[in-house]
């Protein structure tokens, strides 16, 4: 097969070695290539890979901070008293690459399917969802792993997929899933799903899940003002329908019921995807 003419890259873990190493944080990364700080992360993670320009300009900074690093200069030794002996290094894990997995699932898989429920309000896309970002991340689970936040990476891809808008195009998701049994319940979640994705993805993190600001900008690729407006936005058409969810913390309660009431009307988690032995 041909050689790409592409710039060529370091391995993901190795960019974001190099990026620790000169001590800069994704988003002082990002500002020099041109991208969101997300971007940043989905690149040292494997999620995404660069292209064109900004793969160019990746390439020179990688290129750059893998040359010798600053070094400060000696201050005169001055006499001191004998440093302590260090403090013993924490026991590294013993957990195996299919154990770390399975811990991940447990702990993630449940909830996520009540996520992304409600981004959709779809039983057998939510699981769909959920199943495709948990066999993604075991296909990657050497970057996954040494990821700043696996259970957030598994829902960042999990939501990306839920969202797409090519499933409005499937038979088997034309037909719409039966709503909540209660009025209340239906009213809710038939405004969520009136909202723009990206405010109701926004909104979700944010206010049901209490994800910080800047957090939630980077998860949804976007600036934190428009971040900002985008949840403005998304609280005020759900509180035009419910006036006492104006508040954020009676929003995000709600929420959060709904998502436990989604849990047990038929809402079951989606099988573990099988974890084979690596080699």
């Amino acid at each position: 097969m041909a050689q790409s003419p592409a710039s060529p890259l370091p391995p993901p873990s190795a960019r974001r070695r190099l990026r620790q190493a000169h001590s800069l944080s994704p988003a002082e990364v990002a500002t020099r290539v041109g991208v969101a700080p997300k971007t940043v992360r989905s690149w040292e993670t494997g999620r995404a890979t660069p292209r064109g320009r900004k793969r160019e300009a990746y390439a020179r900074l990688l290129e750059e901070l893998a040359g010798p690093a600053p070094v400060d200069e000696p201050e005169p030794e001055a006499e001191s008293e004998p440093e302590p002996e260090p403090a013993p290094e924490p026991p590294t894990s013993t957990l195996t690459p299919a154990q770390a997995f399975d811990a991940l699932y447990a702990f993630s898989a449940p909830s996520l399917v009540q996520q992304t429920y409600l981004l959709t309000g779809r039983r057998k896309l939510a699981r769909e969802s959920v199943d495709r970002a948990f066999r993604l991340a075991w296909q990657r689970w050497p970057e996954v792993a040494v990821d700043p936040d696996p259970a957030g990476w598994v829902r960042a891809v999990a939501y990306e997929y839920a969202l797409s808008p090519w499933h409005r195009l499937r038979l088997r998701h034309r037909r719409p899933d039966a709503p909540p049994a209660a009025p209340s319940d239906r009213r809710l979640l038939s405004v969520l799903l009136s909202l723009p994705p990206t405010y109701r993805r926004t909104l979700l993190l944010h206010d049901g899940l209490g994800i910080g600001l800047p957090e939630t900008a980077a998860e949804t690729e976007a600036s934190t003002a428009a971040t900002v407006n985008r949840l403005l936005h998304a609280r005020e058409a759900v509180a035009e329908h419910f006036p006492d969810l104006a508040d954020p913390q009676e929003l995000r309660r709600r929420l959060t019921r709904l998502m436990q009431l989604a849990s047990k009307e038929r809402l079951r988690t989606t099988p573990k995807p099988v974890t084979a032995p690596r080699h």
